[in-house]
C-alpha cells in the first residue's frame, strides 16, 4: 500500500456521536420548526427580539359600542301635539319601526318581529282575550263555513302494485292490457 492510500478503517465499539452539542436528547432530529441545535437561541444570551412581539392592533368594537349606545341615548326635540317632549333616539327610532310595520313594509315586519323575539314583547298587547273569544264553541259556524269555503286536497291515490298472478290472491285486479296488432314483420298495422 502506499502512503496516499487510507487503509480500511476497523469499526470501533464507540458509537459515533449524532449530535455536536451536549444535548440530553441524543435523538433529536432535525427538520421543519426544529433547527439544528447550534443555529438556536442560547439560553441567557441577548435576545433576538430586544423590543419583544409587537403588540396587536387595537380593536374598535368597543369604541364603535360607546359611539352607538351615546349616539342612540341622545335627546331630541319630539313635537307631541301641541308641545315639545325631549327623547332620547333610540325611543324615537323605535316608534318609527313601528309606524313602518303598521304601513305594511316588510322589512320593518322582520325586523320588529326579532326585537320583539328578543326582548320577550307580547305583539298581541291584549288582543289575546279577542282571538280567545273568536275561538269559543259559539263561533263554531262561522268556522265551520270558513273551512267549507277552502278548496279541498286532492285525495291521495295510492300506487297500485303490479306483482305475478301467484302473488295477489286475488286482492287486487288489473286491467287487461290492450296492444295494438302487429303483422307479421313486425310493423304497426294500419287498418
Amino acid at each position: 500500500m502506499s502512503a496516499d492510500q487510507n487503509p480500511p478503517k476497523k469499526p470501533t465499539s464507540d458509537p459515533a456521536p449524532t449530535d455536536s452539542g451536549n444535548s440530553p436528547n441524543p435523538e433529536y432530529k432535525v427538520g421543519p420548526g426544529h433547527p439544528p441545535r447550534e443555529h438556536q437561541f442560547k439560553k441567557g444570551a441577548p435576545s433576538p427580539h430586544p423590543k419583544g412581539r409587537p403588540r396587536k392592533d387595537a380593536t374598535l368594537a368597543p369604541d364603535l359600542k360607546k359611539a352607538l349606545e351615546d349616539a342612540l341615548n341622545k335627546k331630541v326635540e319630539v313635537k307631541r301635539g301641541e308641545r315639545q317632549v325631549l327623547i332620547s333616539k333610540a325611543v324615537v327610532g323605535i316608534e318609527q319601526l313601528v309606524n313602518q310595520f303598521a304601513k305594511g313594509d316588510r322589512h320593518a315586519r322582520k325586523d320588529l318581529m326579532d326585537i320583539a323575539a328578543k326582548f320577550g314583547v307580547d305583539l298581541l298587547a291584549g288582543q289575546r282575550g279577542k282571538i280567545e273569544e273568536a275561538l269559543l264553541p259559539s263561533h263554531q259556524a262561522i268556522l265551520d263555513d270558513y273551512v267549507s269555503r277552502q278548496p279541498r286536497a286532492s285525495p291521495v291515490i295510492e300506487p297500485k302494485v303490479i306483482a305475478s298472478p301467484e302473488l295477489r290472491d286475488g286482492v287486487v285486479t288489473l286491467r287487461p292490457k290492450t296492444t295494438r296488432p302487429v303483422n307479421a314483420s313486425g310493423l304497426l298495422r294500419n287498418d
